[in-house]
């Protein structure tokens, strides 16, 4: 896409992921390999309120006086000639149950949840819905893991699949919403069925996809400097691993001091993009074996660390100062591996800058692509199921998932949404779409334990980006160091 029209998000809200080596505080998603979770303070839990209607009950009758008791001296009155009024009976309590909902409010987020909750509770019913805010993490432990062990959890939460999501589930803190979606026939064809896959944990299905994309899965490109070294852009339908070697060192070879081909493409993310495009992976299925220094994934590594050592149209993590995107706007970058949650940013900030996004290439098994979720997810202790579950669902709702498209996020995790023609008419975003047909569900650590899993990586390959030791022996050392978090329980 011609990217020079304006769109903010820096998203924790990137979907999953880190603008650059260093991963950002908060919740943002592209931070979710590179940093540890923090913690957070409890609040209050769900409560139910009662309406009581009717009249107050009658007073009790006066007893009569001495002058009522005698006879009287005239005749009585006539008989009325209609039935007095009957006494008004009570009207039963009615019980509306208010449910808690979190979520970030970071950038498009603080706007939207309160705008998704007024509108819930426009509808009436019995349930009534109130948005609270995480509160920050604090001491290397996610604010939900910490609310879940206060006891002070509130009952529906948007959590990412590549982060907080495996460590609730781990620990037993959300609820297994399968036989809920069973009960109310909700259909679940409707949702990406990686994305659905990706949130079902130990066999069971402990969210429904609220948000999904297909990963780092595009090439933004400054059309211009491209142009400028006389590289046309790529075929994106058949482009290999090979090819954009290529196509990057005929870039760099134009390039000046400081200025480079790409971004650093070292993230967890990209590893776990080359590894599966050439049939491995950094984690089995299980999500209990590391397995980053298998042979196929080694081969996809490789191209990553020549890329910086052999090619040098990449610099070694550190040596640029920010991140892909505002190294992407300024020029000092030619173009950056990512997701969609640059999208909006760019179109606000890079006023004057070409640019265009392709889908990656092609490895000898695909591309690699993974499935990036945020989930809809309910509080196992939640003291108001039924209606927490109602809350759910409208959360995923085809209404509900196109709003946040225009706040600039990914519009759900539904093919309804990420089809329909406003999404399609986006020249970015249908890139993205695109790319869904070629993404798979994303693999957890069983024990939960994601973000010191891929921190322990992470730590180990520092070496190999560097150019201070081999392909194989890194990657080794960086399987044993996952395997050590595999190995542990969770919490």
């Amino acid at each position: 896409m011609d990217g020079s029209a304006a769109m903010p998000i820096d998203q924790g809200e990137r979907g999953l992921g880190g603008a650059g080596v260093t991963a950002r505080p908060g919740t943002t998603r592209r931070a979710w390999f590179g940093r540890l979770a923090l913690g957070g303070v409890g609040v209050a839990g769900s409560t139910v309120l009662a309406a009581c209607g009717g009249d107050a009950s009658p007073a009790a009758p006066v007893a009569p006086t001495a002058a009522a008791k005698a006879a009287p001296t005239t005749a009585p009155a006539a008989a009325p000639t209609t039935a007095p009024a009957a006494t008004p009976m009570p009207t039963k309590a009615a019980t509306v149950a208010e449910i808690r909902l979190h979520g970030s409010t970071t950038g498009a987020e603080g706007e939207y949840w309160p705008k998704i909750v007024e509108k819930f509770n426009a509808r009436g019913g019995k349930t009534k819905a109130t948005f609270e805010a995480w509160p920050p993490d604090q001491n290397n432990v996610p604010a939900a893991v910490t609310l879940g062990a206060a006891g002070s959890l509130g009952d529906v939460m948007r959590l990412v699949a590549t982060s907080n999501f495996s460590q609730m589930a781990a620990r037993g803190f959300l609820a297994d919403l399968g036989p809920a979606v069973a009960r109310d026939k909700v259909d679940l064809s409707v949702f990406y069925p990686a994305a659905t896959e990706t949130l079902r944990f130990r066999g069971k299905q402990f969210g429904l996809p609220h948000i999904a994309h297909p990963g780092f899965c595009g090439l933004f490109i400054n059309q211009d400097i491209w142009a400028q070294a006389g590289v046309e852009l790529p075929d994106e339908a058949n482009w290999t691993f090979g090819q954009m070697q290529e196509m990057l060192r005929k870039v760099q070879a134009r390039r000046g001091e400081g200025q480079w081909a790409l971004f650093p493409a070292t993230l967890i993310q990209h590893l776990t993009v080359v590894a599966r495009a050439f049939g491995g992976n950094t984690i089995d299925k299980d999500g209990k074996k590391a397995i980053i220094a298998a042979p196929e994934a080694v081969a996809g590594v490789e191209i990553l660390a020549n890329l910086i050592t052999r090619d040098r149209v990449s610099p070694a993590p550190g040596v640029l100062q920010g991140g892909d995107q505002q190294n992407f706007i300024g020029g000092q970058v030619a173009s950056m591996w990512t997701n969609f949650g640059v999208i909006n940013g760019l179109r606000k900030q890079a006023q004057g800058v070409r640019w265009k996004v392709v889908m990656g290439p092609k490895g000898t098994q695909g591309r690699g692509f993974f499935t990036g979720v945020d989930s809809a997810s309910q509080n196992a202790a939640s003291k108001a199921p039924d209606n927490a579950f109602e809350v759910v669902q409208y959360i995923v709702s085809k209404e509900v998932s196109l709003g946040w498209f225009d706040y600039g996020f990914a519009p759900g995790a539904r093919m309804d949404t990420w089809t329909d023609p406003k999404v399609a008419a986006d020249d970015a975003f249908k890139v993205f779409a695109k790319a869904f047909a070629e993404a798979s569900p994303f693999f957890l650590p069983d024990n939960g334990l994601i973000v010191d899993y891929n921190g322990a990586i992470n730590k180990e390959l520092g070496p190999l980006w560097k150019g201070e030791m081999p392909v194989k022996d890194a990657l080794e050392n960086a399987r044993r160091a996952g395997q050590e978090v595999l190995d542990r329980k969770a919490g």
